[in-house]
Parts: C-alpha cells; structure tokens; sequence
C-alpha cells in the first residue's frame, strides 16, 4: 500500500509538471530567488556554468529587484519559504553478473527522495541543506552548510564555509564536486577516487569543516583554504571506513586536517574552462578496536587531485562538455603497524546537447591500488578489496523541461580483487526519471 501511495504522488507530480510546464523553471528554490530560468546557473542541471559557480561562492547572496524580502528588526524575513524537492526514480533497472551467472530485476519509486532547504538569509548570507530519504536508510541529513561572502569590487568574493557533508560539496567546480553533480545516475556514476579509502574519504557526509574562500582577478581566480576532519558515511563506504565507531556518522575525536584549493575559471566567447587542484593532509583516529585491530590509533592521509572542464556552445543549438579529474592517495599506519596504502584514479566524462533537450552523456572511470596485501581482504570485508575497477557509463537523456529528466543508461564494471578472486563484470541497465520542483 506504502509503494502504490509513493508511485501516485509521483504521477501526479509528473502531471502536474505537464499541465504547468512554462512554470516549471522557475520552480526551484535559487530559480525563484534570482527570477532567472534553471540555464542561468546550470549548463544541464545539476552541473554549474560559470555564473552558477560564482553564484554559489557568494554564499547564494544574488537576488532579483521582485524577490519578496522584507527588511524587519535587523533580520530578512523571507516571504515565501526556500524550498525544493528533488525526486530520482529507476523506473527499472537490470544487473547482469556474468561470472556469478546472477540477473536481476528490480524498481525503486522512488530510489531517493531530498528535502532542501536554499536560500539567501542575510545580505552577505545564506544556505544549503538538504535530507535524502530512500527505501533502505530513511532519512538521513547528507549535508548542511552555511555560508558567508563579503564583495570585493569587480565580481570578485571573499567569504568562509561551514558545512558538514561530502568536502566535494564547497567546490563549486562539477569536475572535483562531481559527485555532487553527475549527470549520469547510481553508483556506477560515482568518480572512484573521491570515495576510495581505509580511514578517510572526501566524499563521506559525515566530514566536517571550515573553509576559506573567493574569486579573484576578475573572478579568473578561484582560491580556497581551511580545515575539516574525516567523518564516515556507510553510502560511499559500505560500512568498511574504521574512523568512527560501528553504525555512527560522525568520528567524533578525529584531529583537524589541512584543506586547500586553487582552480583558473576563464569565461570563453561561448562557454568557459577550468583547471587546478586540491589537497588534503592530515591524521584520521582509528577508534574502532577489534581482535584484529587492538587500540585505537592514528593513520596519515594525503590527497592530492587535478581537474579540468570545458562547456561550450557551438553553432545555436549545441552544447558540448567535458569533465576530468585525476587523483591519487596515500594512507599510512591503516592498521596500526606503520603499514602504507595508495591508490590512484581519474574520472572522465563529456555530453552534447542538442537545444538543451536532447542529450548523450559518456563516462569513463578507473581506480588501481598500490601496496594493498591479500591479507588485508578479511579486515576490510566481504568481498575483500579491489586491486583495479574499470567502468564505462553510457547515456540518453531526454529533457522535456529545464527541471525534468527521463534518460536511458546503461554501464559495465569491471572489478579485479587484491586477493586472486576470480574477476567480477558488472552490467546495468537503467531507465531513470529525475524531477527536481
């Protein structure tokens, strides 16, 4: 009964968005704020143009002369309530593992529901939150963040973040934030190097920190610094993470570690580039004990990633893009006895639009291990760990409205295991339809 009342709100939401669709883009939270359409911010949502990322970076500050605010004892009291709903569903899905001889079928209406909560708050303020709901976990809160900027002239910002959630999620830029702002779907969209890790992942939502940032030089600069410390997040991490005590979110005693961030935003005729890097240094605390453990202890994390994007307009009613990040890690003292651990992966993905409704969306993803023992299979779980994972994604989407995706995806993945398993070929096929109000 639970599942037919989901798939009827669905539908009718979908109903809705037809008998409405001039509404549609101005629906979302941000869209409503600025009275611009979703293309002000996004190439195809949910990935950022130019504007989009200097937007973000002036802590969602931007608003239109008819935003309803109302300036009362010191405070902006907003007249309409920021919300936005986000609503992702897999119509069907097929998973194929050819070595175990293993089909599977399955639906998920909805595979995650989010909550967020976007807005401007102050003149020189604002926020992003959101809580995600889906059938196996329920609700949790994947991220929360205040923001904070102050105009230096010219368009350039300065401001500071606080958030907690994935660390990707103060970049503003789609390559090294991208697991934010794929345009693909599931797990097989994740870039493998921002979730790789035995005590400590960029991409866990259980990261905390404090971040220094702002555009420069006629906002060509974008340059970011502060501190965060590694949490755990069972999503990315299948529970395997040894920074937090079994079941928990949060490392609660984890040091503070050195963040930092430089990237060129250069605006072209018809598009922009990106390029730069990000770094990571610091300690995660090991306060799991177990029999093969012992005490808790202190591992050293390092990464180090570089990344590049293109989006251009050609002729009228083409847009083309391209996004590539390479990074590389290492761990040290993972289990207590001064052992060294890395890795290194990239992750490469462009699409081509034809008048912002048509789309073909390519991915390519590798990670490679390095020092990884066979004897580590049983202390990092099930399964054991992955020596090389090579995955390609394929994709059609079809955007009736800015706000509105329907795509087909397929993808393969390959596994190959530290331990001499046998190989392990994964293959998916989606059908997807992604709302976003």
């Amino acid at each position: 009964m639970k599942r037919v009342a989901i798939l009827l709100a669905v539908l009718t939401a979908g109903l809705l968005i037809v008998l409405v669709p001039n509404v549609s883009q101005g629906v979302p939270s941000f869209s409503r704020q600025v009275q611009k359409p979703c293309t002000a911010c996004h190439t195809i949502w949910p990935n950022l143009n130019q504007y989009g990322r200097q937007f973000k970076v002036k802590a969602y500050t931007d608003v239109s002369p008819e935003w309803k605010l109302e300036k009362k004892d010191g405070l902006n009291l907003l007249y309409i309530f920021p919300l936005s709903v986000r609503i992702t569903s897999f119509l069907y899905t097929r998973e194929d593992d050819d070595q175990a001889d293993v089909h599977k079928d399955s639906t998920r209406i909805p595979d995650e529901l989010d909550l967020f909560l976007a807005s401007r708050v102050y003149d020189y303020a604002g926020v992003f939150a959101f809580g995600a709901w889906n059938p196996d976990d329920g609700w949790t809160l994947p991220q929360v963040k205040l923001a904070a900027q102050y105009p230096l002239g010219e368009g350039n910002t300065i401001g500071l973040v606080a958030f907690k959630g994935p660390s990707t999620a103060v970049d503003p830029f789609t390559s090294f934030g991208g697991r934010d702002r794929p345009l693909t779907f599931g797990d097989e969209s994740t870039p493998l190097v921002l979730t790789k890790g035995w005590t400590f992942s960029p991409s866990d939502e259980g990261n905390m920190g404090v971040v220094a940032q702002g555009y420069f030089w006629g906002n060509r600069i974008y340059a970011a610094a502060g501190g965060m410390r590694g949490g755990r997040s069972e999503d990315v991490s299948g529970g395997n993470l040894f920074n937090a005590a079994p079941g928990a979110n949060i490392a609660e005693s984890n040091p503070i570690g050195g963040y930092g961030r430089l990237a060129w935003d250069q605006k072209l005729p018809n598009g922009a580039v990106t390029f730069g890097g990000a770094y990571y240094n610091g300690n995660q605390r090991i306060i799991q004990s177990t029999a093969l453990l012992g005490l808790p202890y202190e591992a050293k994390v390092e990464r180090i990633f570089v990344d590049a994007s293109l989006e251009q307009n050609l002729w009228e009613d083409f847009l083309l893009e391209f996004h590539g990040l390479y990074g590389w890690g290492t761990e040290k003292n993972v289990f207590g006895a001064n052992e060294e651990r890395k890795f290194e992966g990239f992750y490469l993905e462009a699409s081509l639009y034809y008048q912002r409704k048509y789309g073909l969306v390519g991915a390519y993803n590798h990670l490679s291990t390095n020092g990884v023992s066979p004897s580590d299979v049983g202390i990092l779980g099930a399964g054991g760990d992955a020596d090389i994972v090579d995955s390609w994604v394929a994709s059609a989407t079809y955007l009736p409205w800015a706000n509105t995706k329907l795509a087909l995806q397929y993808a393969q993945i390959l596994t190959k295991f530290v331990g001499g398993q046998p190989y392990e070929t994964d293959n998916r096929f989606r059908v997807v339809v992604d709302l976003l109000f």
